[in-house]
């Protein structure tokens, strides 16, 4: 207890010595840069565990000739889905083309699949804009979406669907626009590229310490092979493994969550100035001691002076209405003041950062979260994001040199989440890709378009996670059409819990027990010691031969 009282004192005093700065004149409360981690004393024994690392295919006894073909009209209709044969779509085959045009009118269609495995579904549709999609079901679930890019008919195809043998009923219907479908074609999938999950072990910070490289390779080994086990818990405070979240999961799936995310907002220092106060770093060090994962996001309170805008309160002040912080000015230094209190705000989360370093805590680090907004409506609803896509790349690269060049920190694995491939800061300021995703109550698809779609912001192979979500994607589905999510991370409150039970809201119990249950799904108990993982697995493993 007096360890935590006096490591709570000392980001307190830091804290209080980042925002004085700030107040006169912006001047940095850092000194120069050091290497405060830990140093290790006793030989690390290297260790994988009872991981398996060999390539995970999912063999399938599927006749590559098999094939299934319908004609949009002849599936069955419900609710208000009909057949037109109006030529406003272009040319059709058939007699006709289906039409759903809500969420609850599918176009049903009897298939008989021969063996478990994964199939590509052929389609010939259009929709009401350019930029939309659908929904795919099978036996009334949400299975998968497609993309629907031209109001006149067009070829799309949802590639590696994973289906059971036996009969199902698929059903294509309304996602965000009305959906005409004119045929439907299931071939088997062809054989999916292992390749793209190669990743390599390196991180962007040359000076990263051994702990933090572990890590890494532990997340580079696994990545395509598992997926880890996340969850967001509401009380950023010293609680932990006590907090709400994480003692139900235990009570109810039998196991914690191998990743525990916090936040550092109550760090920021325009909200220590309104009485706010955490021991955010206390639940880390816990976390860590445990042997589990820590990541950690900041919704960043922007200073003070800038707040309370628009009839909103101060604590809003990390949404963009809530504030009238010019990013771009601020950068350009055309607003000193602005510019003088981001390097004073840097500064005091490095104080909480650099302790954390100095007991050897790794940390998945994903700062400036979802600054892009919707990469479909281009909204962004965080201040960091408002002034565009260039004044935020430059502040991740600020961000970036201040954190690592000037305060010298080396325990951060780059997390970057900007939600949109035009907003990519480049290669050599980021580990990993990550997407924040919050689908329909029940969607327990993979999300394979948007994984596509952020996977395509770099040539480079990266780790792509699925940094924040609602309802949690069945592992199943991930792994046999290659939306290989290095791990997920529920978010806290009502997409974990209701009424102090685990919440079947956006994810059924059913999918809750598979999750933690599943072969290729990590939680708490089945990591490896990852103080011990190795630095280079090849020549471990080689090693031990």
């Amino acid at each position: 207890m007096r360890v935590k009282k006096i490591i709570s004192t000392l980001i307190a005093l830091s804290l209080c010595v980042s925002i004085a700065g700030c107040a006169k004149g912006g001047k940095s409360s850092s000194g120069d840069s050091s290497d405060n981690s830990s140093k290790n004393t006793v030989p690390v024994v290297e260790s994988i565990g009872d991981l398996d690392l060999s390539d995970y295919i999912i063999k399938t006894d599927v006749d590559p000739s098999f094939k299934i073909e319908f004609e949009g009209e002849a599936g069955e209709l419900k609710g208000a889905a009909e057949v037109l044969d109006l030529s406003f779509l272009g040319e059709f085959s058939g007699t006709g083309f289906a039409m759903s045009p809500d969420a609850n009118s599918p176009i049903n269609y009897q298939i008989e699949i021969p063996a478990d495995g994964s199939y590509d579904i052929n389609l010939v549709v259009a929709g009401d804009t350019d930029k939309g999609n659908g929904s795919i079901q099978v036996d009334g679930s949400v299975l998968s979406t497609f993309n629907v890019n031209s109001s006149k008919l067009k070829e799309e195809v949802v590639e590696k669907l994973f289906l059971t043998k036996g009969t199902h009923t698929l059903g294509i219907i309304k996602g965000t626009t009305t959906v005409y479908i004119d045929t439907l074609e299931i071939v088997p999938s062809k054989e999916l590229d292992l390749s793209q999950y190669e990743v390599s072990n390196v991180l962007a910070n040359p000076n990263a310490n051994d702990t933090t490289k572990r890590l890494y390779n532990f997340l580079t080994d696994v990545y395509g092979k598992y997926i880890i086990s996340g969850n967001y818990i509401s009380e950023n405070t010293g609680r932990g493994v006590e907090s709400r979240e994480f003692k139900q999961l235990k009570n109810e799936l039998g196991d914690y969550p191998a990743i525990m995310g916090l936040d550092l907002i109550d760090l920021t220092p325009s909200r220590v100035e309104h009485g706010t106060s955490s021991s955010v770093v206390l639940g880390a060090l816990e976390w860590d001691k445990m042997g589990g994962i820590v990541s950690l996001c900041w919704h960043w309170n922007a200073p003070e002076d800038y707040l309370e805008v628009n009839g909103k309160s101060w604590d809003k002040g990390f949404y963009s209405e809530a504030t009238n912080f010019d990013l771009k000015a601020a950068l350009d230094k055309t607003d000193q003041k602005g510019y003088d209190c981001l390097i004073r705000d840097i500064d005091a989360i490095a104080d909480a950062l650099k302790e954390l370093e100095s007991y050897d805590v790794p940390i998945l680090w994903r700062p400036l979260h979802e600054a892009g907004g919707d990469p479909v409506w281009n909204n962004p609803w965080f201040w960091w994001g408002s002034s565009g896509s260039e004044a935020y790349m430059e502040l991740w690269k600020l961000m970036y040199d201040r954190l690592t060049n000037h305060h010298g920190i080396n325990n951060l694995i780059w997390v970057w989440n900007a939600q949109n491939v035009g907003w990519y800061p480049g290669d050599e300021y980021v580990d990993i890709i990550g997407f924040d995703l919050y689908p329909d109550e029940h969607d327990a698809s993979s999300q394979k378009e948007t994984y596509d779609y952020i996977k395509a912001s770099t040539g480079t192979n990266k780790i792509i996670a699925l940094t924040e979500n609602g309802a949690i994607p069945d592992p199943d589905i991930c792994m046999a059409d290659g939306a290989r999510w290095a791990w997920f991370s529920v978010w806290n409150g009502e997409f974990t819990l209701k009424d102090s039970q685990i919440s079947s809201q956006y994810t059924e119990m059913d999918l809750w027990k598979k999750v933690y249950t599943h072969d290729r799904v990590l939680t708490f108990s089945e990591l490896p010691d990852l103080k011990s993982y190795p630095l280079d697995t090849e020549a471990f493993l080689a090693s031990q031969k």
